[in-house]
């Protein structure tokens, strides 16, 4: 805080007038330290007093003279503060127009990433298609006789297909959500009878899985308006990935809560759990938590964010609260549909 006592004079401004003096030659170095000692010996007696002041006082300057050289000083110190602010100004001119050049760029490689991943994308769609159409006609025999040792080879290359083709889809919905906004396909339907689908998909996927679903007896049907199908989507991938980081023995418990209003969906695995300090990056498109070359569980890092660029559509979001070597929990609201 500045004291209310101080006041802002000229040569508070021109800390160095008694260096000038001495090199201009009007007063010499043995007073200039005569009166810096006196100057100091008041501050001593908290009786402050400026050097000129106490200069003029010992008639070793007169105070036209003394004033002379601090407007000199004012009116130099005056022209360096403007040329200074005008160098600044044009270095932040310079700055801002590298940055609007920088974020051009990166926005134009943005772009021809995303364009890249959606042409091989749709490019990689119709070769698979085939691919699998062929797979099926072979394990199911309709192109001749085989053995069953050939049948299980065929149905581990139609699993692989399946999640080439999965992942495909996958990057196909993250560049157009990329590109432009997500194109959603609002629909009527019961919530409860597609997680149950689903739940029962996932059984049939994973036989020795334990997995609860718990909602309350007396509600039949609970009808949202949303994109039936990548609301699906979304639920059977976080499922996937509550399977994927926890052992088969543990279990993924499924709840919904239900309001007035909205509906609450959550889903908890007891699984390796997720440092506190990362969460939010499990949202960044392509990222892993571990990029090693030797890590253990599979994927391309793409499906919560794009579950998160689904649900952000729907005006909701994925919520996510992880414990390392406890679990993870993830929670996300639709809105309602009263009948």
């Amino acid at each position: 805080m500045i004291n209310p006592t101080f006041q802002l004079t000229p040569e508070v401004l021109v800390p160095r007038i008694g260096d000038i003096l001495v090199d201009r030659g009007m007063i010499s170095q043995e007073s200039l330290n005569y009166a810096v000692i006196m100057q100091k010996e008041l501050e001593k007696e908290g009786k402050s007093q400026l050097l000129g002041q106490i200069l003029v006082h010992l008639r070793l300057v007169d105070q036209i003279t003394l004033d002379q050289i601090i407007t000199e000083q004012i009116i130099k110190l005056k022209s360096a503060l403007e040329d200074s602010n005008l160098n600044l100004e044009n270095r932040v001119l310079e700055r801002t127009k590298e940055l609007e050049a920088a974020f051009q760029k990166i926005n134009k490689l943005s772009e021809i990433k995303s364009n890249l991943i959606s042409n091989i994308s749709h490019e990689l769609r119709t070769p698979i298609t085939h691919i699998k159409g062929y797979l099926d006609l072979f394990s199911s025999g309709d192109l001749g006789q085989i053995n069953d040792e050939q049948v299980k080879v065929f149905q581990i290359m139609i699993g692989a297909s399946e999640r080439l083709e999965k992942l495909i889809d996958e990057l196909i919905m993250f560049t157009v959500g990329e590109n432009e906004d997500i194109n959603l396909s609002y629909d009527e339907f019961d919530f409860l009878d597609s997680v149950n689908l689903i739940i029962n998909n996932c059984k049939l996927k994973y036989p020795g899985r334990k997995t609860n679903f718990t909602f309350p007896i007396k509600e039949e049907q609970i009808f949202v308006r949303a994109d039936k199908g990548k609301i699906e989507w979304v639920i059977n991938h976080l499922i996937e990935n509550a399977s994927k980081f926890s052992s088969p023995e543990s279990p993924i418990y499924l709840s919904l809560e239900i309001n007035q209003e909205s509906i609450i969906f959550r889903i908890q695995d007891l699984g390796i759990g997720i440092s506190e300090k990362r969460l939010t990056e499990i949202f960044e498109p392509f990222h892993q938590l571990d990029g090693s070359s030797t890590r253990k569980f599979g994927g391309i890092g793409l499906g919560l964010a794009l579950a998160q660029k689904i649900l952000i559509a729907h005006s909701s979001r994925l919520n996510v609260q992880s414990e390392i070597g406890v679990g993870s929990k993830f929670d996300f609201s639709l809105k309602r549909l009263i009948k």
